[in-house]
């Protein structure tokens, strides 16, 4: 018990700290390239242990990141706004990442119903993270959402709010730095459960017993 607790306690501190220098940053570059990067170990670890459940959270978790990444990263939608054109652009902005935060929810809301269909030999389960992760995105569309309608009564009726304007971008370190808090202790709990707390090797269980 005491050597699980450790490891939960390790594991968050490291997550807490990389989170907290990119915020620091604030710089939506590197938050986002932190992120995939966890992400992909996250993910690389997962399929060592050959635990599906870890593997599909993350990848839910990861899409909106990616799809906004090749969205915005590569220019197919321009982020910055002349004075003339603010309400369109900002409109077509959040419009995009409503529209992405409501496609993810649906099958994070049903995860594990789909992951039977999809892996029907794998051992799917619900985890924690289940009645979690889909909450946050809730908040994550209700903030977008705010952030729609703020824009039109500041752009287009000329009302000076920009309270979702400026909090939008922290709202959004806070949501991907709880989901992946909450990926990283079920990441602990899985690898208990798998190596039983004896030496960490990143090999499967089927290599380390033929190597015996």
């Amino acid at each position: 018990m005491k050597s699980e607790k450790n490891l939960y306690r390790l594991l968050l501190i490291y997550a807490v700290s990389i989170v907290f220098w990119a915020i620091v940053k604030d710089n939506p570059l590197i938050f986002t390239s932190v992120l995939i990067a966890f992400g992909l170990l996250v993910l690389f670890l997962s399929f060592r242990i050959e635990e599906v459940n870890i593997a599909t959270i993350v990848t839910l978790t990861l899409l909106p990141t990616l799809i906004e990444f090749l969205i915005f990263g590569l220019g197919l939608v321009n982020l910055s706004s002349s004075h003339g054109d603010r309400l369109v652009q900002n409109s077509i902005i959040y419009g995009i990442h409503f529209a992405i935060d409501l496609f993810i929810l649906v099958p994070l809301t049903y995860r594990v119903e789909l992951s039977k269909k999809l892996f029907p030999i794998a051992k799917v389960k619900y985890t924690f993270a289940d009645s979690m992760l889909p909450w946050v995105q809730i908040i994550a569309i209700v903030m977008t959402f705010s952030a729609l309608i703020e824009n039109y009564f500041r752009n287009a009726k000329g009302y000076d709010i920009t309270f979702f304007f400026y909090s939008y971008s922290i709202v959004g370190y806070l949501k991907y730095s709880f989901a992946f808090g909450i990926i990283t202790v079920l990441l602990g709990m899985a690898y208990k459960e798998y190596y039983g707390f004896k030496t960490p090797t990143l090999l499967s269980k089927g290599i380390k017993r033929s190597n015996k």
